[in-house]
């Protein structure tokens, strides 16, 4: 069969898709990833063939406009208790950000109708319709008519698709890259809908994608959101109760192109911990550098070795650095984190994923982005790290109070050593393939 991947042009997400993408080609599948151009050589580079549609996203620059204009909040106190306390089966609660683009709340008292809605308004008018612009949706549906895929399997967040599916009559699927943000928060935005009269059930996602449907003689369903089915790669006990189909697949760590450097290759004579936060853009405008300087001040005197994943705009606007410290442009985590005793990150999902899979203790520094404030807490429930609650103000011996425990206490390796398990246990993107080419062959509808 034919199968089509749709992300927007972040490397991040293109990165989720490779395992099951290459998993599909080794089982004899034609496979095509679609993005925008930005994309095209990062998905080359992966060896999968790229699709580029639309126009250049540019996402870089964006995000550090939105970086320069958005003001950022962290709980602290009794928010952070209160979301705490509002857990549900394991499950956190979220910050209560300044700013209508969060869609990590769970506290039901917060979500209101105006909440959910508000939400759902401000994510769809500069989130969703930006990364998928009227130009990508229209290059999406021009290759999947010509190309006739049988499977499209798309980003949660790349609504443009399930237009594509439903325009071309293949199947469609969502594949997560991380906690199910959308699934969950569209399950009680439909819930909200329901209680109030026809004419005031304002939907704005719904509205926007009804209207691209139009635009190609076909009416908005619910699984434009959520998917026929949906593929999730977070190991099970991590995830959001939500409702929905869904195909549990392990999660295999795809790094981009690297190679091994050399000192790797020699044992470590002490505790390796590893230092990536992800933010480099951020720290060269001196924005979040408090948490690397403080960490490297912090652990300078201990007897470990930190490998810094810093480039050199990074190295230039941060003091000397310690004698523990081995300073890095780049080096694939998944090559990494084996040789590693606990590693210090900002919750990105790639990071996150690939310390579960090699049973590595994580100490979590919430950049707030998305689902990180969940996916730190629901760790430390398990017992397999710690986060930091304030990273504004860090408190003095924070973080290497925080650091020493993952290092001294065995029960951290024991919980991400289980998380480790459950993951091993989940089935790989090889064996899924004949789940897909059922669900593909019960779900394509052909058009003329």
């Amino acid at each position: 069969m034919r199968v089509l991947f749709a992300t927007f042009a972040a490397k991040s997400h293109m990165h989720a898709q490779v395992s099951l993408a290459w998993a599909l080609r080794t089982a004899g599948h034609e496979v095509r990833v679609a993005s925008q151009p930005d994309l095209a050589e990062a998905i080359t580079q992966a060896g999968l063939t790229a699709v580029p549609v639309g126009d250049p996203l540019e996402l870089d620059e964006q995000e550090s406009r939105r970086q320069d204009e958005t003001p950022s909040h962290a709980p602290e106190g009794a928010e952070a208790e209160a979301w705490e306390e509002a857990a549900d089966g394991g499950h956190p609660g979220a910050a209560d950000f300044e700013y209508w683009t969060d869609m990590s709340e769970i506290r039901p008292d917060r979500l209101t109708d105006e909440y959910v809605r508000g939400v759902f308004t401000v994510m769809t008018s500069m989130v969703f319709q930006n990364i998928c612009p009227p130009r990508m949706v229209d290059d999406l549906v021009a290759y999947a008519r010509w190309w006739k895929p049988d499977l499209v399997l798309w980003d949660t967040m790349t609504f443009a698709g399930p237009v594509a599916a439903r325009a071309s009559g293949a199947a469609h699927a969502r594949l997560l890259f991380a906690l199910d943000q959308v699934g969950r928060m569209r399950a009680t935005h439909v819930q909200l809908l329901a209680e109030r009269p026809p004419e005031l059930r304002d939907d704005p996602l719904a509205e926007w994608l009804g209207a691209e449907f139009r635009r190609f003689g076909l009416d908005f369903t619910e699984d434009a959101v959520v998917g026929q089915w949906t593929v999730d790669p977070v190991p099970p006990s991590l995830r959001f109760a939500v409702d929905l189909p869904s195909v549990p697949v392990r999660y295999i760590p795809y790094n981009g192109r690297a190679s091994v450097p050399d000192w790797l290759r020699e044992p470590a004579e002490r505790p390796r911990v590893c230092l990536t936060l992800g933010l480099a853009k951020r720290e060269v405008r001196g924005v979040d550098k408090a948490p690397i300087v403080g960490l490297l001040e912090s652990v300078a005197d201990l007897d470990i070795e930190v490998v810094a994943t810093l480039d050199t705009g990074q190295l230039k606007s941060l003091p000397k650095l310690p004698d523990n410290v081995r300073a890095v442009d780049f080096v694939p985590l998944d090559v990494l984190l084996p040789t590693c005793s606990a590693i210090v990150h900002h919750g990105g999902s790639g990071t996150f994923q690939t310390a579960l899979a090699h049973g590595v203790p994580q100490l979590i520094v919430p950049d707030f982005v998305w689902d990180t404030i969940h996916k730190a807490y629901a760790l430390e429930r398990r017992g397999a790290g710690l986060y930091v609650r304030d990273v504004h103000r860090l408190a003095d011996g924070e973080l290497r109070s925080l650091l020493l425990r993952l290092l001294r206490e065995p029960s951290f390796a024991e919980n991400a050593g289980r998380l480790r398990t459950e993951m091993r246990g989940t089935p790989g993107p090889n064996d899924i393939v004949p789940v897909l080419e059922r669900l593909t062959a019960e779900h394509r509808r052909p058009v003329a």
